[in-house]
């Protein structure tokens, strides 16, 4: 993913909990409302990601999976 996509989201996740409760509900559509487009490869990463985790926990591995 490059560096303007893990911005986006990165900056939205920190900013904004309703975006970080739609992304725990409905990650890749969460995603395309932010406006990001993501390829096979990072959605499937996106899929992948256990939402259930405290909301730093999925900050650093959002960065580390897509960074």
């Amino acid at each position: 993913m490059d560096q303007q996509k893990i911005k986006t989201l990165m900056d939205r996740w920190t900013a904004d909990a309703e975006f970080r409760r739609e992304l725990r509900a409905n990650p890749e559509d969460a995603v395309r409302k932010a406006g990001v487009e993501l390829d096979a490869e990072e959605k499937a990463a996106l899929r992948a990601m256990d939402w259930r985790l405290p909301d730093r926990e999925l900050e650093t591995r959002i960065s580390k999976a897509f960074g």
